[in-house]
């Protein structure tokens, strides 16, 4: 008897995942380069973009802005 497949959505839309997005690879890796910052990152999916873990978003703001970034954050 043939199993039958299982039927697994073709996208997944995940609300309220906190990303960084950077335009230059290289201030990812400053970043992930930086332990304060880097223990607010879960993975990094690309070259310029990273998941941030739920509930530090603020933290890393923080952190961010003392390392002399000026993030841009998107409410959507």
């Amino acid at each position: 008897m043939a199993k039958k497949a299982k039927t697994e959505p073709e996208t997944v839309l995940h609300q309220h995942l906190p990303l960084v997005e950077v335009a230059e690879s290289w201030m990812l890796d400053t970043m992930l380069a930086d332990a304060a910052a880097a223990r607010y990152i879960v993975t990094r999916l690309s070259d310029r973009v990273a998941i941030v873990a739920p509930g530090q978003l603020d933290l890393l703001l923080t952190r961010l802005r003392k390392l002399g970034h000026t993030p841009k954050v998107l409410e959507e």
